[in-house]
């Protein structure tokens, strides 16, 4: 086998496992023997395979190792070859060696030292009753195991009997644990060469040093051979004479003042270690015992422990470990039982009661005659018992709410929380519920008040337009009377409304200073023609060419004269206000009236039908802030900015026809007295003006215009109904509708006069919002 292989898969039978060393001869390797499962220490020769003396040593460790069988000495299993190298397969040391221990410099008791060297005396006075010298006697051939025993390994140099390995003048083994015969080629070995080695091993062990050690090969031989032993008292102060005299005899170089065997040698060891033992096996137990009371186990196992591996049969210290061994158990116990409790009052505190009940009954088994279990036990069976009703109320809560019945949900979770008032379940579903009450409840008041702002809104309307067609109709003082019936009424709504009510109660009141002296003025110089009119006036075919009237509904036919007879019997006419203005005759955008007017609703029914002007909602000249606080979000995408004038007052246009055609009548017809006068110049478009009408249904902001030729008046951002002076020619006009959406129309202004163009935006659904 070639010695560059660090580690082999297989050795023989054995499986290798890693490497634990290398030396001169050979490497060591940790294997397993499979068929038995056993681990090995397999110990390969790797040198020079043909050198015969390297052979003989290795064979001569196998088959003396072989044949030894004691406690202090490493046993050998097997001899084998591979690939033509010899391997040994010995028992696995878990331990130290020596040399290990001396290096680490681990404090250790007196005692405990002279016990380690007393069990090499062992191995070796068994080694010599085989007739075998191992003659290498040293730390490094020392192990010491886990538990404080010693092993002897290495009989590679052993000799057996009278017979010699070496060759004349060939010294082997360890210089500065050699005996002065080793050093002496031509003088013959035996067991008290053993007992020298043992005695240096046990001076370095006592005191750290070797007794003769020259720093060189030279210096060290001389000291060997002719330098007493140094004195104990040079590196201890607490040696005793006993101890000094023992290793000054097995340190003689006379091999005869030595002690013949190491059986002898222990025998004086053991005495002296008696001594020292006396004097710290006391101390060692009552510090054991001082730690067992304070149950600090580890110190007392310490100190019992130390004084068993120097007195293995101390009967004291053998009680005090099983005492300590029994207080651990019962600790152990303890604790476990107090970690049981403990979890089972955590898992019943959550109300885990199954898991806290397997805990409880552990606990029980642990510890039988404990009172903290039963009452735990009964704790929890109770508690199951509220869970059941606990489940159950959960359980018709939920049942509630898919019901959608929030009031017995909220009574059932209430319940729930009642039994278990920390369960994140019953916390999480009374949330939702108080959640959906709350939103229940602003939907109840949002509705409540959109249906009291709608009413309102709606009654103060239908006034208001009562109050003004009255004072069209000349009725001043009933006009003044509807206005101050429902000044109260009018006192709920926001300001711009009352700000209109008071505008319209002021225009009223003028009125009634006017009357007071232009009118006998007026029917002193015209009062024949006044009549003439009002009797023209009484004939239906009077009213055909007024284009501008007002429609009357179906259900309503009342013709101009039943109006006015009407107007004279009743104090407070019921007045229709869906009637629409012709939108081609209004007047231009930038006139528009003042913020006194009110225009009544576009159609008839108030908010209970599908459309409903933008002045119900918000009376003119609020601001979008205010508007947007009074009106429901529904609502919020149709708002419209502020009509304009003509689209505004479409009885004050009809009526405004009708009066300017009479004046005109009364002051162009020939008068037979006087001169007939003048009528009043009326502003009218020049004949070359021409413009376009732009309307949306129910409104919608220009955002576009786009003229085919030449250029046009700026107006985007103007909100419609629109009418605007531009050229002729063709445009397109981009709108934007209340709720963002986008239509184009196209409009063609002619040479003279006008064009109407008109887009449809989606309108609310009133009737759904309000709640009618």
């Amino acid at each position: 086998m070639d010695s560059s292989v660090s580690k082999p898969n297989r050795i023989g039978a054995y499986d290798i496992v890693d490497v634990i060393g290398r030396g001169g001869m050979g490497t060591v390797f940790r294997g397993t023997d499979p068929r038995i499962g056993r681990t090995v220490a397999i110990k390969m020769l790797t040198a020079t395979a043909d050198d015969p003396d390297l052979l003989e040593r290795f064979y001569r460790e196998a088959k003396y190792t072989g044949n030894l069988h004691h406690q202090n000495i490493v046993t050998v299993y097997e001899l084998g070859h591979q690939d033509g190298v010899p391997y040994l397969v010995m028992e696995y040391l878990e331990g130290v060696s020596l040399e290990g221990v001396i290096a680490s410099g681990r404090p250790m008791p007196i005692a405990e030292k002279l016990g380690i060297v007393l069990q090499v005396c062992s191995g070796l006075t068994y080694a010599h009753k085989q007739n075998l010298v191992h003659r290498d006697i040293k730390p490094a051939n020392i192990v010491i195991l886990a538990d404080g025993t010693a092993k002897i390994v290495d009989f590679g140099i052993a000799l057996l009997g009278d017979s010699q390995l070496t060759r004349t003048g060939h010294v082997v083994g360890s210089l500065n644990y050699m005996s002065p015969e080793q050093l002496n080629g031509n003088m013959d070995v035996d067991a008290r060469t053993d007992v020298y080695s043992a005695g240096v091993v046990l001076f370095q062990l006592l005191t750290g040093a070797l007794p003769f050690d020259g720093g060189s090969t030279a210096a060290t031989l001389r000291k060997i051979v002719q330098d007493p032993p140094p004195l104990l008292s040079k590196y201890l102060t607490d040696s005793s004479k006993e101890l000094e005299g023992i290793l000054q005899k097995a340190l003689a170089k006379n091999r005869d003042e030595r002690y013949p065997s190491p059986e002898e040698f222990a025998l004086d060891l053991a005495q002296v270690q008696q001594e020292y033992l006396q004097k710290i096996v006391g101390e060692s137990l009552q510090q054991a015992t001082d730690a067992l009371h304070r149950n600090d186990f580890v110190t007392a196992r310490q100190q019992v422990l130390q004084v068993l591996r120097g007195s293995p049969q101390n009967n004291e210290a053998a009680e005090l470990l099983r005492q300590i061994k029994q207080a651990q158990e019962k600790q152990h116990q303890e604790q476990q039982v107090l970690h049981l409790q403990m979890k089972a009052e955590e898992c019943f505190r959550k109300h885990r009661l199954d898991e806290a009940l397997q805990y409880v009954e552990q606990g029980m088994r642990l510890d039988p005659e404990g009172a903290v279990f039963p009452g735990l036990r009964d704790a929890i069976h109770a508690a199951h018992a509220r869970m059941d009703g606990y489940r159950a109320a959960l359980k018709r809560a939920e049942s509630a709410v898919k019901a959608g019945d929030l009031d017995a949900a909220k009574r059932a979770v209430e319940e729930a929380q009642a039994i278990v008032p920390d369960d994140a379940a019953a916390r999480t579903l009374a949330t939702q519920i108080i959640a959906r009450l709350e939103e229940k409840l602003r939907e109840q008041r949002a509705g409540d008040k959109q249906r009291h702002f709608a009413h309102s809104v709606n009654a103060a309307e239908k006034g208001m337009a009562d109050a003004r067609m009255l004072l069209l109709l000349g009725q001043v003082p009933e006009s003044l009377e509807v206005l101050k019936n429902m000044e109260k009424d009018v006192a709920q709504l926001p300001p711009r409304w009352r700000e209109q009510f008071e505008a319209l109660k002021n225009e009223v009141r003028e009125k009634m200073e006017e009357m007071e002296s232009p009118t006998q003025e007026f029917h002193a110089e015209f009062g024949e023609q006044t009549r003439e009119i009002s009797d023209r006036l009484s004939e239906p075919e009077a009213m055909q060419p007024v284009t501008e009237e007002p429609d009357v509904r179906p259900e309503e036919p009342a013709a101009p004269a039943d109006i006015w007879s009407e107007a004279r019997t009743d104090a407070r006419p019921r007045v229709q206000s869906d009637s629409r203005v012709d939108s081609t005759r209004a007047e231009p955008i930038e006139a528009r009236s003042d913020s006194r007017a009110f225009t009544p609703p576009v159609e008839s029914g108030g908010f209970a039908g599908s459309d409903v002007p933008r002045d119900v909602l918000y009376p003119r000249g609020e601001s979008d802030d205010t508007a947007h606080a009074e009106v429901a979000p529904e609502l919020q995408e149709f708002l419209e900015p502020l009509p304009s004038t003509w689209s505004r007052k479409p009885v004050w246009a009809a009526l405004a026809v009708v009066l300017l055609g009479v004046l005109v009548w009364v002051f162009v017809r020939p008068h037979p007295v006087s001169e007939p006068r003048q009528a009043p110049a009326v502003a009218v478009p020049a004949a070359d003006s021409t413009y376009a009408e732009i309307n949306a249904e129910p409104w919608a902001t220009v955002t576009g215009l786009t003229p085919a030729s030449g250029d046009a008046a700026s107006i985007v951002g103007q909100a419609t109904p629109l009418r605007v002076k531009l050229p002729p020619g063709q445009y397109r006009v981009t709108l934007q509708g209340p709720n963002g959406q986008t239509k184009q129309i196209d409009v063609t202004v002619p040479q003279q006069g006008g064009v109407s163009g008109f887009a449809m935006f989606k309108k609310p659904d009133l009737s759904r919002i309000v709640g009618k």
